[in-house]
């Protein structure tokens, strides 16, 4: 690892000593340069490689002409970040291998800066509604708040313009995909009232059948529409509302339970387990299922409504900002618990969630020092009600979360090549949990009290005109929760709750830029120590609960490196490489040697978290190709090498999966048609399994519930811009 982050540092160092070099043989060919990408991921517009942080950026340009439609593509092209799709709405982001082994995600998700609970939001955005979406490395708690412990993921969508233009899509791909996109943007009221519509159906047949009733499994419909409205009542005031509409139906996810193939490593002490002595473990790579899925219909419904209303008011030297969100999020899923011909567990959940956010803040204008401070609340309600007919389960709970936090930051340059930044947030939050079962309806009712202050300090060094080092350091925290079991066992007192998690960052990085502007590279070296890491444990009740608690702790180190050039005119290359090293320093589940498993888990490698991930991409415009249009070709390579399941011993892993995307098309400024296919060589490897207690066979402890793989596709895509 030293070796490699010293190789790494001395490839920087001898690229930056050839900048001169480099000036000399790019002159004459200043029309031949990258982008320059503005973000907003500090809450003020800057220049991509102007930011003290490691921030992967995408275009509106570059989501159309990679394709991109889902949190997973734009991991797979993001070093150091992987999203497992697990199962129904359910899904794991990990950034720099901080895994959410338990409670509220780890990556927050924003659209135009408002936080967003239901990750699975996001899906509906993709297509002709985004400006940019930025990837921000490293924890953001002190400028974004809650749940963004490992990093932020903000979605920026396109402002209603004062042209009236629009443009119409649609795709035709193999499973029976059909999708349709509609957008237009144009002036209610000249120079002071503006719009912007959009609506997208989207539907595939799937590429399973259940064996069961002969249907497909996982056919996949959504409907999304959106306004926005771009209001300029005077010289210096903005406004923007903006409404989306989803309204999804899927079908049954793709999984069953494949069988344990190891005994524990320990003799197994309890005496039933004992006598039927069967493997309680899985060993090797988790086997691809494809076929066999035999399960009960069920069903994934989602209705979603996002909105959003920003005021921008610039008063010269200060600009005030309001940001007020509000979603409404309704799912209904049945789903058959077994995954199994038998009738042993069908779940029918159905989720009620309302989120109200409101932001404040004063931003100086940029000049030597610069300065921001800001007011938050956050508002969650969610009810929810599950039922088991087979086991006569029926049961509803209320959670809710009230956050207020005050934030700010304040820069400074030091000289004209230094620059010392100060952020930080305080952090006032309150949870409540109620839990009612069809035999106690006063099962549970808790509340807790969350207290923190996240700093942040960044320092930064400019060594050329283009070429920046710079060094962080920033606390995370992770507010706690609560240990709801009420079935069977029952968590003592002093168990109910469980206390955040903490982590300290620190952060050294590299960003730089060569032949004026036609090369850059950005390496970020991290290292991270994270406190009080909420897992899985033993209560000391009688019988004891299985709860959540503050018993690991871990060290998560590694780099990433991004580098993009244009090589020559009309060619776009882009590469990335991350390693991440991510373990367990201190965890001991007490359970384990009931089932004959070791129960020390230190040195593990944390779950779903891949210690390599890379990806090259390459681009070629032929100017006026065919018929006087370009002719554009795009390839994309990703690769994740493989990741455990679970700590108990590493010994169960998603293979390590190349994924290959393949687009060639015609377009002008009005028309485009392109063929396209993603997962060339069709990569057949497991990307998600969980480790899990099967309803039919209760006595193992550790079963993988597996997913279907996402096979080859391929289409078809024709727009026409008016």
């Amino acid at each position: 690892m030293k070796r490699t982050i010293l190789s790494l540092l001395c490839l920087q160092t001898l690229l930056l000593s050839t900048t001169a070099h480099a000036e000399e043989i790019a002159s004459g060919a200043n029309s031949i340069t990258l982008d320059e990408m503005i973000v907003t991921t500090r809450k003020r517009e800057e220049l991509l490689q102007q930011v003290p942080m490691a921030i992967t950026a995408f275009s509106a340009e570059l989501i159309q002409d990679a394709g991109l439609q889902s949190i997973e593509d734009i991991a797979l092209m993001t070093p150091g970040f992987t999203f497992t799709q697990l199962f129904g709405y359910l899904g794991n982001p990990v950034i720099r291998g901080e895994t959410t082994t338990i409670g509220e995600p780890n990556v927050g998700f924003f659209i135009d800066g408002g936080y967003q609970q239901s990750r699975i939001a996001m899906e509906a955005m993709f297509g002709d509604e985004l400006e940019r979406i930025e990837v921000a490395k490293g924890p953001q708690n002190a400028l974004y708040g809650r749940n963004t412990f490992a990093g932020a993921i903000n979605y920026v969508t396109k402002k209603p313009t004062n042209e009236s233009k629009g443009k119409f899509e649609i795709t035709l791909g193999n499973e029976g995909r059909q999708d349709a996109r509609f957008s237009h943007s144009g002036a209610i009221s000249q120079d002071s009232l503006f719009y912007r519509v959009g609506a997208m159906h989207s539907s595939s047949d799937g590429f399973y059948d259940n064996e069961l009733d002969g249907s497909h499994l996982d056919t996949k419909q959504s409907n999304v529409y959106s306004l926005s409205l771009l209001a300029l009542p005077a010289d210096n005031v903005e406004m923007v509302f903006r409404i989306g509409i989803e309204n999804t139906n899927d079908g049954d996810d793709a999984i069953q339970f494949v069988d344990n193939n190891a005994f524990g490593a320990l003799p197994i002490a309890h005496p039933v387990l004992a006598s039927f002595n069967q493997p309680q473990l899985i060993t090797g790579g988790i086997p691809s299922v494809t076929d066999g899925f035999a399960v009960t219909p069920g069903h994934n419904e989602r209705d979603n409504i996002t909105t959003s209303f920003r005021l921008d008011w610039d008063l010269t030297n200060v600009t005030f900002t309001s940001i007020t969100a509000y979603n409404d999020l309704e799912i209904d899923t049945a789903v058959d618990l077994d995954y199994s011909a038998a009738d042993v567990q069908f779940s029918n959940i159905q989720t009620d969630q309302d989120e109200f956010s409101q932001e404040l803040r004063l931003t100086s204008a940029h000049q030597a020092v610069r300065w921001m401070a800001g007011l938050y609340y956050y508002n969650l309600d969610r009810d929810s009600d599950t039922q088991i007919a087979q086991l006569a389960f029926d049961s509803s709970s209320k959670e809710s979360t009230r956050n207020w936090a005050g934030f700010g930051s304040l820069g400074f340059d030091l000289t004209d090549q230094w620059a010392l930044t100060l952020s930080g947030r305080y952090s006032y939050e309150r949870k409540q949990s109620k839990l009612a079962v069809q035999e106690n309806p006063n099962g549970f009712n808790e509340s807790a009290t969350f207290k923190n202050f996240m700093p942040k300090i960044a320092l930064d060094y400019q060594l050329t005109e283009d070429a920046m080092v710079y060094a962080s350091v920033a606390k995370a925290v992770k507010s706690g929760g609560f240990n709801t079991a009420v079935a069977g066992t029952v968590p003592t007192e002093d168990e109910r709750a469980f206390d955040e998690e903490k982590s300290l960052n620190y952060e050294i990085g590299v960003k730089s830029a060569w032949f004026d502007n036609r090369l850059t590279a950005n390496l970020a070296l991290f290292y991270i120590k994270w406190d009080d890491q909420i897992v899985r444990s033993l209560g000391t009740g009688l019988p004891p609960a299985l709860l959540n608690a503050n018993a690991g702790e871990s060290t998560s180190q590694g780099f990433e490196l991004e580098i993009a050039a244009i090589p020559a005119k009309n060619w776009d290359v882009a590469l990335g490489l991350a390693y991440t090293d991510a373990h367990y320093d201190e965890y001991t589940f007490a359970v384990l040697p009931l089932f004959g498993i070791n129960p020390t888990l230190d040195g593990n490698d944390i779950q779903f978290v891949s210690e390599w991930t890379a990806n090259a991409s390459v681009q070629y415009v032929m100017p006026h190709g065919v018929a006087g249009l370009d002719w554009k070709t795009r390839a994309d390579v990703m690769y994740q090498s493989e990741q455990a399941i679970q700590a108990i011993d590493n010994i169960a892993v998603l293979p390590d999966r190349t994924i290959v995307n393949l687009r060639t098309g015609l377009e002008n400024k009005r028309y485009s048609l392109n063929l396209w296919v993603k997962n060339l060589f069709d990569d057949d490897e497991s990307i998600n399994a969980i480790p899990f207690t099967n309803p039919a066979n209760p006595l193992v402890a550790f079963q993988a519930v597996v997913g279907a793989p996402v096979e080859r596709t391929y289409g078809v895509t024709a727009s026409i811009k008016f």
